[in-house]
C-alpha cells in the first residue's frame, strides 16, 4: 500500500504544484498593464520520495518552492540613473526655451533693434540737432530701449521665482517618496520573515517609488539582507532601513536673491545636488537665469555709463537753471575716485568746462574746472569739487545732506557742460541722458523728459543750434569697442548673450535627446527583464495547463487501478 500512497502522492503534489504555477501566471497576465509589475516566475523543484521495488527511487513528484521576481538590479540602477539625467535636462532646456521667449529675438521688439534705432535716432538728430520731433524721437528710442531691458530683466526674475517654486514642490515630493520608501522597508522587512516571496507586490511598489525619487533627485540604492534598502544621495543617506532623514527647504538670500535651498531635515545640512530634476532646476536659476540677468545687468550698465559720458561732454539747445546729481557717493569728503566714494562710474584725473550764459543777453563765460585724481596729495572729493563750483560766477554748488551734487545758477543765467576729461559729471549724473545702475532701475533722466526738456539733449559741443557733432559721437557707441566690455560693442555684446542663450538651448536639446534615447533604451531592456509579455505568458499557460491535465489523468489512473486492487483483495 506505501507504493499506492506514494503514487497517489506524486499525483497530488504534481496537481498542487502546477494549480500554484497556474495562479503566479494568471497574476503575470492580471498584471500586464501595470508599469511598476515586475515578473514573476514560479519555481517548481522535484520531491525525493518513494522507492520502487526493484530499489529505483524515481522522485515523490514536484513541489512549487519559491517566487522569483524577474528583476536586473544592476539595469535597475542604470535606469535610475538615467532617469535623473533626463529629468535634469530636460528642467535645463525648459528653462533655456523661456529664456529665448524673453529674448524675443528675430521680432520688431527685440533688444536688438531697439538698441539700433535708439543709435540710428542720435544719427538723424546729428543731421538736425535744432529739430524737435527728432530730438523727441531720441528720448522715445531711449525710453523704449530702457523700458526693454526692464521688462526683460523683470520677466528673468519671475522665471528665477517659478523655479524657486518648482524646486521647493519637487523637494516636498522627494520628502513624501522617501517616507514612503522608509514604510514600505519595515513591511517588506517584516513580511519576507513571516512568509516566502510574500512582499514581492510591496517590493513592486517600492521600486516605482525609488524611480520616481530618482528623476527628482539622484540616488544610489543599497539592498540589505533583511530586504530593506539604504537610500544615498552623494554620499550622505537618506534612507536607512525604516528611518527617513528628511527633505526640506530654506529661502535664502545671496547677492540680493532669494534662492530656495535644500537642505535634510534632521541636521539642517546642504544636500549635493548633482542629478535629476532637482539639481536641473537648481543649474537652470543659476547659471541660466540669474547668468542672463547679470549680463542683462552688464549691458545696461555699458550702456548708462558710455552714453552718459558722451552726453555729459556735450551741450544741448538750452542749459540747466539748476541740476542735480543722479548718482550718490558714500562719503562726500573721500577721493571720488577711491572705494570710499563707492561710484558705479569710476572718474579719472581731467578737467571739464562749464559755461555760465546770460539769458537776456547771450554773454557767457566758460571756466576750466580741474579734477584732481591723480593720486598725489589731496585728490578731488565731491565737497572739493562743489567748492571749486561754487567759485564760478553766478554759480551755487553743493553736496547735498544725500551727497549729491548740486548746481544752481543764479537767476537769468544758466549752465552749459562741455568737453569732460575726468568723467566726473557723468559718474555724477550730472548732464547725463541715463538714470539708474543697471537692468534693475535704468531710466531716462527726468530731467530729459520734463516739459521742455528735450531742449537740453546734448547733441552738439557748444558750436550753436547746429552742432551735431556730440549727436554723432553717441551714434558711433553702437559699434565701438568698450574696454568694460571685453573689448566689445554694445551691439556685439548683446550679440553675444542672445547667441549664448541659443547655442545653450541648442545644446541642451540635444542632450534631452541623447538622455531621451538613453531612457527608452534601458526601459526596453527592463521590460525584456521584468516586463510581462503576453505572448509568453500564454504558451506558459497552456503548456501549466497540459500539465495540470496529466497530473489529473495519472491521478485518475492511479485511483482506478486502487479501486481494482480493492476489489481483487474483497
Amino acid at each position: 500500500m506505501s507504493l499506492v500512497t506514494g503514487a497517489l502522492q506524486i499525483g497530488r503534489s504534481a496537481l498542487l504544484a502546477y494549480q500554484s504555477a497556474l495562479q503566479v501566471v494568471g497574476n503575470n497576465i492580471s498584471n500586464a498593464g501595470s508599469d511598476s509589475y515586475v515578473r514573476q516566475t514560479a519555481v517548481l523543484t522535484p520531491i525525493t520520495g518513494i522507492t520502487l521495488p526493484e530499489g529505483y527511487a524515481p522522485g515523490g513528484g514536484v513541489a512549487l518552492t519559491g517566487l522569483r521576481r524577474n528583476v536586473d538590479e544592476t539595469l535597475e540602477n542604470r535606469l535610475r540613473m538615467a532617469l535623473g539625467d533626463q529629468a535634469a535636462v530636460l528642467a535645463e532646456q525648459q528653462s533655456l526655451g523661456r529664456i529665448e521667449s524673453i529674448l524675443n529675438e528675430l521680432s520688431d521688439s527685440d533688444l536688438s533693434t531697439l538698441l539700433q534705432n535708439f543709435f540710428n535716432a542720435w544719427s538723424n538728430l546729428q543731421n538736425a540737432p535744432e529739430e524737435e520731433s527728432t530730438r523727441q524721437m531720441v528720448l522715445v528710442a531711449g525710453e523704449t530701449l530702457a523700458n526693454e531691458i526692464q521688462r526683460q530683466r523683470q520677466d528673468a526674475l519671475g522665471l528665477r521665482d517659478e523655479l524657486n517654486s518648482l524646486i521647493e514642490d519637487s523637494t516636498q515630493r522627494a520628502n513624501e517618496l522617501a517616507e514612503a520608501i522608509a514604510a514600505l522597508n519595515v513591511q517588506i522587512t517584516a513580511l519576507e520573515n513571516s512568509s516566502v516571496g510574500g512582499a514581492n507586490a510591496l517590493r513592486d511598489q517600492r521600486d516605482s517609488l525609488l524611480r520616481e525619487l530618482s528623476e527628482l533627485v539622484q540616488i544610489q540604492v543599497r539592498e540589505q539582507p533583511d530586504g530593506g534598502v539604504n537610500v544615498y544621495i552623494g554620499n550622505e543617506p537618506l534612507i536607512q532601513g525604516g528611518l527617513n532623514r528628511g527633505l526640506t527647504t530654506t529661502l535664502e538670500t545671496t547677492d540680493q536673491d532669494p534662492k530656495v535651498v535644500v537642505r535634510f531635515a534632521d541636521n539642517n545640512g546642504m544636500v549635493s545636488m548633482t542629478g535629476g530634476k532637482i539639481a536641473g532646476l537648481i543649474t537652470a536659476r543659476e547659471e541660466h537665469v540669474l547668468g542672463f540677468v547679470d549680463d542683462l545687468n552688464s549691458l545696461a550698465q555699458a550702456l548708462i555709463s558710455e552714453v552718459n559720458k558722451v552726453h555729459a561732454g556735450g551741450s544741448g539747445l538750452k542749459g540747466y537753471s539748476t541740476v542735480s546729481g543722479t548718482f550718490d557717493v558714500l562719503d562726500s569728503a573721500a577721493a571720488l575716485n577711491s572705494t570710499n566714494a563707492n561710484l558705479d562710474l569710476v572718474p579719472n584725473n581731467g578737467s571739464f568746462l562749464i559755461r555760465v550764459q546770460d539769458t537776456s543777453t547771450g554773454a557767457s563765460i566758460v571756466t576750466t574746472i580741474t579734477v584732481d585724481l591723480d593720486g598725489i596729495g589731496a585728490d578731488e572729493s565731491l565737497e572739493s569739487l562743489a567748492a571749486k563750483l561754487n567759485a564760478v560766477g553766478n554759480v551755487t554748488a553743493i553736496a547735498t545732506s544725500d551727497n549729491r551734487l548740486e548746481i544752481t545758477a543764479d537767476n537769468g543765467f544758466e549752465v552749459y557742460f562741455a568737453e569732460d576729461t575726468s568723467n566726473v559729471l557723468a559718474a555724477l549724473g550730472i548732464n547725463t541722458f541715463f538714470s539708474g545702475r543697471d537692468g534693475s532701475d535704468i531710466d531716462i533722466n527726468s530731467l530729459l523728459t520734463a516739459t521742455g526738456g528735450a531742449r537740453l539733449l546734448a547733441a552738439g559741443q557748444g558750436g550753436g543750434p547746429g552742432d551735431g557733432s556730440n549727436a554723432a559721437t553717441m551714434a558711433n557707441l553702437a559699434t565701438d569697442t568698450l574696454s568694460g566690455l571685453g573689448g566689445q560693442s554694445l551691439n556685439d555684446f548683446y550679440n553675444t548673450i542672445a547667441t549664448r542663450i541659443a547655442v545653450k538651448g541648442s545644446a541642451a536639446m540635444a542632450a534631452v535627446d541623447a538622455a531621451d534615447a538613453i531612457t527608452m533604451g534601458l526601459t526596453s531592456q527592463r521590460e525584456s527583464v521584468s516586463g510581462v509579455n503576453l505572448d509568453e505568458e500564454t504558451i506558459s499557460l497552456m503548456r501549466l495547463q497540459r500539465s495540470f491535465q496529466g497530473a489529473a489523468r495519472y491521478a485518475t489512473t492511479v485511483d482506478d487501478l486502487i479501486n481494482e486492487l480493492l476489489g481483487l483483495l474483497g
